[in-house]
């Protein structure tokens, strides 16, 4: 993205506030860094502090921008045109209808008419629900497979309800509880005899002959 000096006359691309789309200009001062956007002075003495470079066209590329964007206009119109026609032919291939591309009117919610009421069995609220149900319906008499047919529910005993039932199985209920068991005993108590002191000791007693009597006999004749 080369940067416009300033000087530089240039024409908008799309509408700003007070000045329309083409309307030529010439380029102030520079600001920002990453997006870089100008003061412009347009022709109509509207001054404009900040518009982004985007938005902004050399006077005199002006006209191959315009067949630029036509261009890229009429190429997007050929590309939604061909995925149209490929979804018109995918729904073509599978027995469905194909949809419209055509964006419905806008309707008014206040006069909306009630939703429709849901399709039964045989899908004749949605064409296409129809055509798939009778492909399946046509598939499966071809195979000779019977459609399932719907069970009503049973109904409810009314004898299972009665209250003479439940005193009847309370006792049953109460025989079912296991019965706790008494917790175990702990250890037996163990009675500690009171302390005996032992013999005195000879203040003067030694060891037999060893190292560590020799050291207290050394310690004696210090002392």
């Amino acid at each position: 993205m080369s940067e416009y000096k300033r000087g530089t006359r240039v024409i908008v691309n799309e509408d700003l506030p007070g000045v329309p789309e083409g309307t030529p200009g010439k380029c102030g001062r520079g600001l920002g860094f990453a997006i870089k956007r100008y003061r412009v002075r347009f022709d109509n003495d509207v001054e404009v502090i900040s518009v982004a470079h985007s938005k902004l066209v050399p006077e005199d590329e002006w006209p191959q921008f315009l067949a630029q964007r036509a261009r890229a206009e009429i190429e997007a119109a050929q590309e939604r045109a061909r995925l149209a026609e490929a979804r018109a032919a995918a729904a073509e291939s599978r027995g469905l209808p194909a949809a419209s591309t055509d964006e419905p009117p806008a309707q008014d919610t206040a006069a909306a008419p009630a939703p429709a009421e849901p399709a039964g069995d045989d899908g004749a609220a949605d064409p296409r629900l129809a055509a798939i149900l009778a492909r399946s319906k046509s598939a499966r008499d071809a195979t000779g497979v019977p459609a399932p047919e719907s069970t009503a529910a049973p109904a409810a005993d009314s004898s299972a309800a009665e209250p003479s039932s439940a005193p009847a199985a309370e006792p049953a209920a109460a025989a079912a509880k296991p019965k706790r068991s008494a917790p175990p005993s702990g250890p037996e108590r163990v009675e500690v005899p009171e302390f005996v002191p032992g013999p005195e000791v000879d203040p003067d007693y030694a060891p037999a002959a060893n190292r560590v009597s020799e050291l207290i006999s050394e310690t004696r004749k210090d002392a």
